[in-house]
C-alpha cells in the first residue's frame, strides 16, 4: 500500500501535520532560541521534543553524551594563525618551520572537516548533550526498522556566509588552499635548494613564493573570525525542519491509527550535529552492535537535514565531502518513494560538509540523507537569517510526504 492510500483525504491530513511541524518549529524558536550543543537552550529544546514525542510514541528514551561546542570549527581560526606564521617563518629563512605549520593545518582540515575526527576536542571543555529517541512499535514481530533523524542543535554564525555569501566563503577556502600548497611545496623546495634567508637569496622563485604568501595574509586574517561564537543562530531550517518532520511521521501514524505489522518506526532527534556529527556518532556507538546482532531485523537510517528549498531537493549516497559512501539501496528507496509521489529527486554526492547519515554509515548501518538546500550555500545557512520567519511550507510538506512514502515502501519491500 502506498502512503497516499493509507487515509482518506490524504493531502489534507499531510497538510495538517505539516502545520504541526511548522507550529512546533516556531514554538521552539520562540521558547528556546539559538541552541549551541550543550547549552541550556539545546537542553530545553530536547526536553520540549521529549515531551512532544511521548504524545505519539510507544516509548521515548534520552541518551546523553559529552562533546565540545567549539572544537570542531576551531581549525579555521587556528589554521589561519598557523598559515600566517608559516609565511613569517618562510621569509625569515626557516622553511622547515613553515612546512611543519602548513602540515599541521592540513592535518587539522583532513581530520576535523573531511573525516570528522575529534582531534581538537582534548583542548576544549566538554559539555553534555543528548539524543531523544521515540519509537512506534510494530504490531507483530519486528522484522524491519526505519529511523528518521534530524538534529536539534544549531550552529554559531558563519560570518562570511552572512557578509558576502558564496564568493566570500569560496575566497577564504581557495586562499587557504593556496597558502597550504605554497608553504608545503615552497618550503620543501627551499630546503632542497638549501637557501638561507629567502629575502637575501638570489633565488627568484623563492622571492615570488614569499610575496604571494604575504598576499594571502589579509584573507587569512579575516578567517580568524570566520565563526562568530558570540552569535549562535536560530536554526529553524537547519535543522528543526528535519527533526519535526521525523516527529510528524510518527504523529501522523498515531493520529490515523497506522501501525505496520512488522516495521518499527523511529524518530531519532540528535544533538551536536553542528559540533561534528557528535550526536549521531553517539547514537551509532550506542546502537550499532545491537542492530548488527539483530540479523533478522533490517534497519535503515534516513537523515533529514534542512528541508527548505524545493528546487534543491537531493538524496546523498556520498557524504562527508564525498569521502564516506552512504548506502545506495537506501538512497534508491528514498528516490523511488519520491518518484511514487511525482517528484524527480536526484541522487548525488554532498559538495561540502556532512549529514548525520555519514556517521551512521561509518558505523556500518545502512543510511542515506534527504535534504533541500541550495549548496552554494544559501545565505541563511548558519546565519541569523535562519529563523522561523524563513520557513517554506511547500518544501516541508513535500519532505513529510517523501518521508511517509519511504516508510510505507520500506515496510512493503525493504531494501
Amino acid at each position: 500500500m502506498k502512503s497516499t492510500e493509507s487515509v482518506a483525504k490524504y493531502d489534507s491530513e499531510v497538510r495538517l501535520y505539516t502545520n504541526y511541524a511548522i507550529k512546533n518549529i516556531k514554538n521552539i524558536c520562540k521558547e528556546c532560541g539559538p541552541r549551541p550543543v550543550g547549552s541550556d537552550e539545546e537542553k530545553k529544546a530536547l526536553d520540549y521534543m521529549e515531551k512532544e514525542l511521548k504524545t505519539s510514541c510507544d516509548s521515548v528514551s534520552r541518551e546523553s553524551f559529552k562533546c565540545s561546542d567549539k572544537a570542531f570549527m576551531s581549525w579555521v581560526p587556528l589554521g589561519a594563525v598557523l598559515l600566517v606564521l608559516a609565511a613569517v617563518f618562510f621569509t625569515v629563512g626557516l622553511p622547515q618551520v613553515s612546512v611543519a605549520l602548513a602540515a599541521v593545518e592540513l592535518f587539522f582540515i583532513l581530520s576535523e572537516f573531511i573525516f570528522y575526527k575529534p582531534v581538537l576536542d582534548i583542548f576544549f571543555p566538554k559539555k553534555e548533550s543528548s539524543n531523544v529517541i521515540g519509537v512506534r512499535k510494530a504490531s507483530g514481530e519486528t522484522k524491519k526498522r526505519i529511523v528518521f533523524s534530524g538534529h536539534m542543535d544549531s550552529a554559531y554564525e558563519w560570518t562570511y556566509t552572512y557578509h558576502g555569501g558564496r564568493p566570500a566563503v569560496a575566497g577564504i577556502i581557495v586562499t587557504a588552499v593556496i597558502a597550504i600548497v605554497l608553504h608545503l611545496a615552497g618550503g620543501i623546495y627551499a630546503i632542497i635548494a638549501n637557501d638561507g634567508m629567502v629575502w637575501t637569496s638570489d633565488n627568484l622563485a623563492l622571492k615570488i613564493i614569499a610575496v604571494v604568501s604575504y598576499v594571502t595574509v589579509p584573507v587569512l586574517g579575516a578567517a580568524v573570525v570566520f565563526v562568530n561564537y558570540k552569535r549562535p543562530v536560530t536554526g529553524a531550517n537547519d535543522d528543526l525542519t528535519g527533526s519535526l518532520i521525523s516527529a510528524a511521521v510518527i504523529k501522523f501514524m498515531n493520529a490515523n491509527d497506522i501501525r505496520f505489522e512488522n516495521t518499527e518506526v523511529v524518530a531519532a532527534l540528535v544533538g551536536g550535529e553542528e559540533a561534528g556529527l557528535r550526536g549521531s556518532k553517539a547514537w551509532a556507538k550506542a546502537h550499532a552492535d545491537e542492530i548488527k546482532a539483530e540479523k533478522d531485523v533490517e534497519t535503515i537510517f534516513v537523515s533529514l537535514d534542512t528541508i527548505r528549498e524545493f528546487d534543491f531537493m537531493a538524496i546523498y549516497d556520498k557524504d562527508m565531502t564525498g569521502v564516506v559512501k552512504n548506502d545506495k539501496r537506501v538512497a534508491s528507496l528514498i528516490q523511488t518513494a519520491a518518484k511514487n509521489l511525482g517528484y524527480d529527486v536526484p541522487v548525488k554526492a554532498i559538495e561540502l560538509g556532512a549529514t548525520d547519515a555519514a556517521a551512521v554509515s561509518q558505523a556500518g548501518i545502512p543510511a542515506s540523507a534527504f535534504t533541500a538546500m541550495d549548496p552554494s550555500p544559501a545565505r541563511y545557512y548558519h546565519t541569523r537569517l535562519d529563523t522561523q520567519d524563513n520557513l517554506d511550507p511547500k518544501t516541508i510538506e513535500t519532505g513529510l510526504k517523501i518521508a511517509l512514502e519511504t516508510s510505507f515502501l520500506f515496510d512493503e519491500q525493504g531494501i
